[in-house]
């Protein structure tokens, strides 16, 4: 595959996260009552600096693990603590991992699996939901690529 194919597909995806994913990324309220909760449980992690127990209201919360905290967390270090910081995780992933599907399916056959794959996965409704800052959508990131490149092969 020529360099300009990957950077042409790279700056595509990115594109698509520009004009469907990020904008107003921040513009509203946190509102569904996970989005709240994981948000306000990132928030206390950085004012304890306690980055191993999840905790909501200071009390213990052990049922989801950490590593989405960790990168609200480590977002809300950056862009301050608000509702872009709180959703920019996922939208980052969500734009990310259609680069990482296009390259798996080059890898595995040509870059027209590639091109398939991730413009499968680009497209789904999933992608939408990459707005929010709700943890669920981790495991979408761990199993969902691999369900489509099954798909298609």
């Amino acid at each position: 595959m020529k360099n300009y194919q990957v950077t042409g597909t790279m700056l595509g995806f990115l594109l698509y996260g520009l004009l469907f994913i990020f904008p107003s990324l921040g513009d509203f309220n946190l509102f569904d009552w996970d989005e709240i909760n994981f948000a306000e449980s990132t928030r206390e992690m950085l004012v304890s600096g306690d980055f191993f127990h999840v905790q909501i209201n200071f009390e213990p919360f052990h049922e989801k693990p950490p590593l989405f905290f960790w990168l609200q967390a480590l977002s809300m270090k950056v862009f301050g603590i608000n509702a872009f910081a709180a959703r920019f995780p996922n939208a980052l992933l969500g734009v990310l991992t259609p680069i990482i599907l296009f390259f798996m399916g080059t890898k595995i056959k040509n870059s027209s699996l590639g091109y398939v794959v991730a413009n499968l996965y680009a497209r789904n409704f999933t992608s939408l939901y990459f707005r929010t800052g709700i943890i669920d959508l981790t495991s979408i990131y761990l199993f969902l690529p691999q369900s489509t490149l099954d798909f298609c092969i």
